[in-house]
């Protein structure tokens, strides 16, 4: 399963943007963590006010919460692509 971050202002064409990509679930324990995830992390620990107005979705377009996205994944081992 793929998951995507929408920012205020963002329309679900903006999922082609890497910044945009959370990451994908590859079904066997491992999340592959894209640009978006990145950045998710960095606003979650600056408690910064653009998480309340951003959204996700992922590839069958349902919604998730922020909190809901993150406890879908805890379990997984998650791995940063090198830049």
């Amino acid at each position: 399963m793929i998951y995507y971050i929408l920012y205020p202002g963002d329309s679900e064409t903006a999922t082609i943007n890497d910044i945009n990509q959370l990451g994908e679930d590859n079904g066997f324990k491992v999340f592959w963590a894209g640009r978006g995830f990145r950045v998710l992390l960095n606003a979650v620990q600056k408690n910064d006010a653009i998480l309340e107005e951003s959204r996700i979705i992922d590839e069958t377009g349902k919604q998730w919460t922020i909190q809901e996205f993150l406890d879908q994944i805890k379990g997984l081992q998650i791995r940063l692509q090198e830049d």
